[in-house]
């Protein structure tokens, strides 16, 4: 049985009421599928706070009580719910995942497929000069950046784990988690990898918020809290970078949460896809392209990458919309796969169109040398023409 979702996010929430609506809506517009939230004794229950998404079906909500209860938490939704997810994202209600390259998670994560897990390095964020906590959404008011550091937390393949050793990292059945860049994870750390994508961290807020947490407990730490006062005031005196990579999105998510209309930026779910024949999704994916919806079409090929890789009429259209959307990096490194597994002139013609594109001239002369040798043995009259013109176009 394949996945019900392609991308899940997991939490454990205590008393972030003001926050959970713009957290819980933000990911969901980006992509993420279904969200479970472990709501750890919050004086307004999150089945309230997030009613709107209950109805949607887009969150499912538990109760546990005690201390010290995530981890208990992620192994709960890895042992119950993990075979519904291709992947699951595990966060905190102040960590939002901030795309670089994408406006949709699920493009991001089909790089990512041959690993255990995405391990994604902390963008830390200070108070921005708030007291009291301000109205309105989180990503506005903090955009004051303490920088980027090797913290990370984990998007994991759940077939892949057998359980969460610490809330920022895993232990794997098989492979590995690496960054963004494909270097390895080593333990809840990784080098700094944040050209396609972060987590930006909200850890302080506001003086007030901060110290609500001093003061109390929380579902990682229970009583035990190693958080001070004095942590708050000495990245109130840090210097600090604005960054503002998210801020695309929010006005989308502001109406949304004013007309309680949510939805994903790319209105397309794993179910739309996953038991769709091959000739079936191709046909969508080109009505996708007709309409210039490239970002929607990128989505569709990522999530059905893994069910069709072997079909080179696939991999070819997916090389093509990724040249389409200028993501060249991404279209070449398909190229160079498709040429590697499924060898074949219309594979090979693709590989030296990108690869020209790449401005790798002395790979794709290399290339360009071995159509010449194969046009003159190719007995297939189709393949013949087409790799004659090919080798016109581009002399």
């Amino acid at each position: 049985m394949p996945p019900t979702y392609y991308l899940g996010l997991c939490a454990v929430a205590k008393d972030e009421t003001p926050f959970l609506r713009e957290w819980a809506g933000y990911h969901h517009f980006i992509g993420f599928e279904k969200i479970y939230v472990y709501d750890n004794e919050s004086a307004t229950p999150v089945r309230d706070t997030l009613a709107e998404f209950y109805d949607l079906g887009v969150c499912d909500t538990y109760t546990l009580q005690g201390e010290s209860v995530q981890l208990t938490a992620y192994n709960h939704c890895l042992r119950y719910h993990g075979n519904e997810f291709k992947w699951l994202a595990f966060f905190d209600i102040d960590e939002f995942l901030c795309l670089k390259q994408d406006d949709d998670a699920r493009a991001l994560l089909r790089n990512y497929e041959n690993y255990s897990a995405l391990s994604i390095n902390w963008n830390t964020f200070s108070s921005s000069g708030h007291i009291n906590l301000p109205k309105g959404s989180v990503i506005k008011n903090f955009t004051q950046s303490l920088g980027y550091n090797e913290n990370c937390k984990c998007i994991v393949r759940p077939d892949k784990v057998k359980m969460t050793l610490t809330s920022h990292h895993f232990i794997y059945t098989e492979g590995i988690a690496v960054n963004a860049d494909y270097m390895p994870a080593y333990g809840a750390y990784a080098p700094v990898a944040v050209d396609k994508v972060c987590l930006n961290h909200y850890q302080f807020r506001s003086q007030y918020n901060y110290e609500q947490k001093i003061n109390g407990s929380d579902a990682e730490y229970g009583s035990y809290n190693p958080r001070s006062i004095e942590g708050f005031y000495q990245q109130a005196y840090s210097e600090t970078e604005e960054h503002t990579d998210m801020l695309p999105l929010v006005d989308a998510v502001e109406t949304m949460s004013a007309n309680g209309t949510w939805r994903k930026k790319h209105n397309i779910a794993f179910l739309d896809v996953a038991d769709k024949s091959s000739v079936e999704i191709l046909k969508l994916t080109n009505t996708c392209i007709a309409a210039r919806n490239l970002a929607t079409a990128e989505v569709i090929f990522s999530m059905t990458y893994n069910m069709l890789k072997e079909d080179i009429n696939f991999m070819l259209l997916g090389i093509a919309l990724l040249r389409k959307a200028e993501k060249f990096s991404r279209a070449l490194a398909v190229a160079e796969e498709t040429a590697q597994r499924l060898p074949a002139p219309p594979a090979y013609i693709a590989l030296y169109e990108c690869l020209i594109a790449a401005g790798r001239h002395s790979a794709s002369r290399a290339v360009r040398n071995f159509l010449q040798f194969i046009v003159r043995y190719e007995e297939n009259a189709v393949n013949k023409h087409i790799l004659e013109e090919t080798l016109k176009e581009y002399p």
